[in-house]
């Protein structure tokens, strides 16, 4: 198990979940502006374009200075998204719904350059035809696509849709940046929460409306799955994903959304114009709450299903399911 993995253990029906995770941010602490958003990048390997442009916005916010963003930010954190979720689809959601692996696949990823090649592997790989079509199918056409074993996509959604139901959660959504930033209550304790309540901050609170249905039949995982092949159709369509920063505080709170869901970050300067604090706020932050949904899927199954329900939340780091069995699930 890495340093920075959480582990999840499941003791007479009680699930608890263990996250030392380590603050790579404290050092931004006494450095400038300029300094940390150069570093922002390489320090975070993950997501890099966007933790970069994430610190960019937050410390011009927090300086007092317009935080514009720029649209060719804008499309590298697209494109940053797109590769992460074809990423994890061929390496973790196809293998974890029964889908072998295809090889061919894989080094396509690792050769794709743009845009354009990402479009391609997704066609072929995911939708099974042109992303603009497939994203018109609506629900009832999704499930007949998945029926249909059109693609390995398909195919994994249909093996999701054919699982014992699982229990819904309350959905409470991540709300956005201009709310946080006039309701700070939500940073006081180890784990960020909005009035004392777990927060869904994935493609799923994007998309829940229109995954009601399924909600309500407790196909949470395959709700979790179609809401990332929707978010990835619509970055390949090219809506791009939002990013913005509010004052808090006398500190400046920014939100650039990712594969995972919005990544925030909340930086405050000293009078001497160098970093005093900083925080980095991850999906998965949100999603290792006590009462979280990570907790929630580990609640009942057995390991795995478990194992791929947590794969579809899709936390940033590894994972391992302590009195289940002993193996960690590399990730991310």
């Amino acid at each position: 198990m890495s340093r920075d993995s959480i582990t999840l253990q499941r003791q007479h029906g009680q699930v608890q979940l263990h996250w030392p995770r380590l603050a790579a941010e404290q050092l931004f602490i006494g450095r400038s502006a300029d300094d940390a958003c150069a570093l922002a990048g390489r320090l975070f390997a993950l997501c890099s374009h966007a933790q970069s442009l994430a610190a960019c916005l937050a410390l011009a916010c927090a300086s007092g200075q317009a935080a514009a963003v720029d649209s060719s930010a804008l499309d590298s954190v697209r494109q940053e998204a797109i590769r992460e979720t074809l990423r994890r689809w061929l390496l973790d959601w196809a293998p974890a719904c029964g889908q072998a692996p295809d090889p061919r696949c894989l080094t396509a990823l690792g050769q794709a350059r743009t845009l354009a090649d990402c479009a391609v592997l997704a066609e072929h790989s995911v939708f099974g035809t042109r992303t603009r079509a497939w994203r018109q199918y609506g629900l009832s056409g999704w499930q007949q696509w998945a029926a249909s074993g059109h693609s390995p996509a398909a195919r994994a959604l249909q093996v999701l849709l054919q699982q014992p139901a699982e229990p819904a959660p309350a959905l409470l959504v991540l709300p956005d940046s201009q709310q946080l930033a006039a309701a700070p209550h939500w940073l006081a304790g180890a784990h960020p929460a909005w009035h004392g309540q777990a927060v869904e901050t994935g493609a799923l609170a994007r998309y829940h409306h229109l995954l009601q249905p399924w909600l309500h039949a407790g196909h949470m995982s395959a709700a979790r799955l179609l809401a990332r092949l929707l978010a990835l159709a619509d970055a390949l369509l090219g809506v791009p994903p939002h990013a913005c920063a509010s004052p808090l505080a006398g500190s400046g709170l920014a939100r650039v959304d990712t594969a995972r869901g919005p990544l925030l970050h909340l930086a405050t300067l000293g009078g001497d114009g160098r970093i005093s604090h900083y925080r980095v706020l991850p999906p998965t932050l949100w999603h290792t709450h006590p009462a979280g949904c990570m907790v929630q899927a580990a609640a009942n199954g057995d390991s795995t299903q478990i194992t791929r329900r947590l794969l579809l939340i899709d936390p940033c780091v590894s994972f391992t399911l302590a009195g289940f069995d002993n193996k960690e699930h590399a990730h991310a």
